[in-house]
């Protein structure tokens, strides 16, 4: 059978070979290209065609066209092919040997609905290649670390990037060209300037995320010890003392605009109410009397907040290993219970909520 990426000759002044798409114009000096652009041509050319099924070419669903970014990279992996910078220097190069200009594109593609195909094959896979880079979400690029406003500090100029990365148009010549010319001098014109609304996510999404993070972690250390509750109480300050002061950042914020330390003050206000409703819930949803009975295990995660759904798993999940824990769940009334479970979970657990998913079963 053969392979994705095989030579193959169009007709007299077309062909595809090891790897590079070569074209004479009449009476011109051959235009020669390589990257995914020109195997995005042959492909387009070919699908639907004996030749195209004899190389088991299918590229209609998001799939089949995962599928085929997939054997691309397999067979220009010899190349150095499929790697980020790479394939935008061979855009970039391939523009340059199109003059810019959609025409010797369109003529290479014979009609325009071949062309659509081959330029948004190449569109896809450049804006794949993009997501593997900066990821979908700002956290998965810049990794949680505390405390918040260090985290905040750094994830902005990551952020910036990924944006200005994301927002590339790959059909345009001059913009994919200036890309090519950052990657090669490792120059990026916008890495002084930081961005702290983050693509994709909330405000609300952002806090909560590092907040579990933050608590995970807190959690796991504490019990580490024997005496994981008076442990935890201590970590509870000392996470309040240095989530809350972010003095230590603000001689990094010298070159910031206004409107930058603005955002980053606004970010950091909110996450400082943020954290002390967390550490120190107000007054009224506390008991002097209460105390903590109940103490997380290496077993169940916490669940997601205000997800009743996951903490009713949380709770029979639980009775079915520990008997403690079981014991204590059928001697006390729900209120307690909840009080018990925002212990554990770091997030108040409302009793009417839990207590009528608990019954959901029961009236189903």
């Amino acid at each position: 059978m053969p392979r994705l990426l095989d030579n193959y000759t169009f007709d007299a002044r077309t062909r595809y070979e090891s790897h590079r798409l070569i074209y004479t114009p009449e009476n011109d000096e051959p235009i020669e290209f390589g990257g995914f652009l020109a195997a995005a041509i042959l492909a387009a050319l070919i699908v639907d065609t004996d030749e195209g099924d004899a190389r088991e070419i299918s590229i209609d669903t998001p799939e089949q066209r995962q599928a085929f970014f997939l054997r691309y990279e397999r067979e220009v992996r010899r190349d150095n092919g499929g790697l980020f910078t790479t394939e935008v220097q061979a855009l970039s190069e391939a523009y340059m040997e199109l003059e810019g200009s959609d025409e010797t594109l369109a003529l290479l593609c014979r009609n325009e609905r071949l062309y659509d195909l081959a330029v948004g094959l190449t569109v896809e896979y450049m804006q794949r290649l993009v997501h593997e880079l900066v990821c979908d979400r700002i956290f998965d690029k810049e990794p949680w670390t505390g405390p918040f406003a260090q985290w905040l500090f750094n994830a902005g100029f990551v952020e910036t990037r990924r944006q200005h990365l994301l927002s590339v148009d790959w059909t345009d010549p001059a913009a994919v060209y200036a890309l090519s010319e950052e990657l090669i001098h490792n120059e990026s014109p916008e890495s002084l300037e930081p961005t702290f609304i983050f693509e994709g996510l909330s405000a609300e999404q952002v806090l909560n995320g590092y907040w579990e993070w933050l608590w995970g972690e807190a959690q796991k250390e504490a019990n580490l010890f024997p005496d994981a509750k008076v442990q935890l109480a201590q970590i509870k300050q000392i996470i309040l003392k240095e989530e809350t002061d972010y003095e230590f950042i603000k001689p990094e914020m010298k070159h910031f605009t206004q409107e930058q330390i603005n955002l980053f003050r606004a970010w950091m206000n909110q996450w400082i109410d943020f954290v002390k409703e967390k550490i120190e819930p107000p007054v009224s949803t506390r008991k002097k009397d209460l105390r903590q009975e109940l103490f997380l295990d290496n077993i169940s995660p916490i669940p997601p907040e205000h997800n009743y759904v996951e903490v009713k798993k949380y709770i029979l999940e639980r009775c079915r290993y520990d008997q403690e824990f079981k014991k204590y769940f059928r001697a006390h009334k729900m209120t307690e219970m909840c009080r018990q479970l925002s212990f554990l979970f770091g997030w108040e657990v409302d009793d009417n909520a839990l207590g009528k998913r608990m019954r959901s079963k029961a009236k189903k």
